[in-house]
């Protein structure tokens, strides 16, 4: 933990998701730095991210890096309207693996850490039934 990075970490212990926000040209960005990624200005401030995100990559991580982690697992890389240029990784829970679709909607959620922090992870929506929407890339089609 830094000093450019404490406000963050304490959110996330609350449950709280922050990105830095430049005050100067409102440029969001994440990880925190300290410093506008877009203006080099200073100081920025935080702004916390509250509604669903949708997946922009992802990975199937079969390697147990961690005690008592499940594997498979997804790492995924969530985008978030209203914050562009934002995108914050974090393991997927409730959806298998091979169920991984590009574009599928995440609620925002935090799992305990190396070191008792909370880190960012994210929990899949279940689709509504009805038609199937614009296809995407899943974990299935990628190992075929």
């Amino acid at each position: 933990m830094t000093e450019e990075t404490e406000p963050f970490w304490e959110a996330a212990r609350e449950g709280r998701l922050l990105v830095e926000r430049c005050p100067a040209c409102a440029a969001e960005s994440f990880p925190p730095y300290g410093i506008c990624r877009a203006c080099r200005g200073r100081p920025v401030e935080f702004v916390e991210i509250t509604g669903p995100g949708r997946i922009y990559s992802f990975t199937v991580n079969h390697q147990r890096w961690l005690p008592g982690l499940e594997v498979p697992y997804a790492i995924v890389l969530v985008e978030f309207p209203g914050h562009p240029g934002v995108r914050v990784a974090g393991r997927l829970r409730g959806c298998a693996p091979q169920d991984v679709a590009i574009g599928a909607e995440v609620e925002i959620g935090f799992e305990p850490g190396p070191g008792g922090f909370a880190v960012p992870s994210f929990v899949a929506v279940p689709s509504p039934p009805g038609p199937p929407g614009p296809p995407g890339f899943t974990a299935a089609e990628g190992a075929a």
